[in-house]
């Protein structure tokens, strides 16, 4: 993670290395009481939109606006851009900001302390997740290994789900198995596709790209980019789905398309 202050925009901006990287950075601030959210059970994910900013050595809170610079997959791809949050206090003098780049850059990393197991403590695994709270699972889910991985896919949620795919441990199998869930949604779904496009290898599993194309919560946009990326006998199964007359229609065109 990387705070500098920039004084042109008149704003704090915020490098994160991954998404994995911007869910723990959130959690640590709401758990060190400087980010004022109704609920602290949850997490405000993506990072994004109006808030309340605790400053230390103020007595009132005061009120930031959060945009989100996402990276695009070719810049993922060639790990030469981060994710970027731009803090900015509306209306409000900049004499501010450099405490808030402060507040911003030395956040207590609860995150780090709350996750850190011991071999003893990985034994009973279940009952530990059973005990988190929501937010902390969202957490939990960006960094668990096999067995942890396994049991958060067990008691999905789409934001559990979108947070468990951007944990950089997680294996092709359990994409495509997340792939087919029902309970996913359109992040999740959109998601899955911005990972085939930064995976070489992943691109190349036929079964990962039909699952997301066929799966009813993937939106229509993105199932339908998927299908000329799809090998012929793969636009065959597709085809033969029921339910989804737009995307058989499409599938068919592409067929059609290549026979010519």
């Amino acid at each position: 993670m990387r705070v500098s202050l920039d004084k042109s925009e008149g704003c704090v901006a915020v490098q994160l290395a991954t998404e994995a990287e911007e869910a723990s950075y959130v959690y640590d601030l709401l758990e060190s009481g400087r980010l004022l959210t109704d609920r602290k059970d949850t997490l405000p994910l993506p990072f994004r939109g109006s808030f309340q900013f605790k400053l230390p050595d103020r007595p009132r809170p005061i009120d930031i606006q959060v945009a989100r610079l996402d990276p695009t997959a070719q810049q993922i791809v060639a790990k030469d851009v981060a994710l970027q949050l731009r803090v900015a206090i509306p209306g409000s003098p900049r004499e501010l900001l450099p405490e808030l780049e402060t507040a911003l850059r030395e956040v207590p990393p609860a995150s780090e302390a709350e996750f850190k197991f011991d071999t003893a403590d990985r034994l009973d695994e279940h009952a530990r997740i059973r005990k988190m709270t929501f937010a902390q699972r969202v957490i939990y889910a960006t960094r668990a290994g096999q067995s942890g991985r396994t049991i958060i896919a067990q008691q999905p949620t789409p934001m559990l789900l979108l947070y468990l795919v951007k944990n950089p441990l997680i294996t092709l199998p359990e994409i495509i198995a997340i792939s087919k869930m029902p309970s996913i949604d359109a992040l999740v779904a959109d998601q899955l596709v911005r990972m085939l496009r930064t995976n070489p290898t992943w691109a190349l599993s036929e079964e990962l790209k039909v699952s997301i194309a066929i799966n009813p919560k993937t939106p229509g946009g993105t199932a339908l980019s998927l299908l000329r990326h799809l090998s012929t006998a793969s636009l065959r199964k597709v085809a033969k789905v029921e339910g989804n007359s737009s995307l058989k229609n499409a599938s068919l065109k592409v067929l059609m398309e290549r026979k010519q």
